[in-house]
């Protein structure tokens, strides 16, 4: 079952998730670092808190995905940069 799931994955699923952060200074620091490197990428942000309902403070989860065939090179570049 594990290999065909793998399969249908490699199949339809181009994006693999590179890096994720609550802290946005450190999640443009990692979209420059692939800028400079070339690299397309997609982002993704997840909101918690805040709004209606009184909810206190507001915080964020930030998702980076580069397509499965640079997912190396975005590593290199996202964490052995500087």
């Amino acid at each position: 079952m594990f290999k065909l799931k793998e399969i249908i994955k490699s199949l339809f699923v181009k994006w693999e998730m590179v890096y994720s952060t609550q802290d946005a200074t450190k999640h443009f620091t990692m979209l420059g670092r692939l800028d400079n490197k070339g690299i397309k990428y997609k982002t993704k942000t997840i909101s918690f808190g805040g709004g209606y309902g009184g909810g206190e403070g507001f915080s964020a989860s930030y998702q980076i995905f580069v397509l499965r065939d640079t997912i190396n090179k975005a590593n290199e570049a996202i964490h052995h940069s500087k």
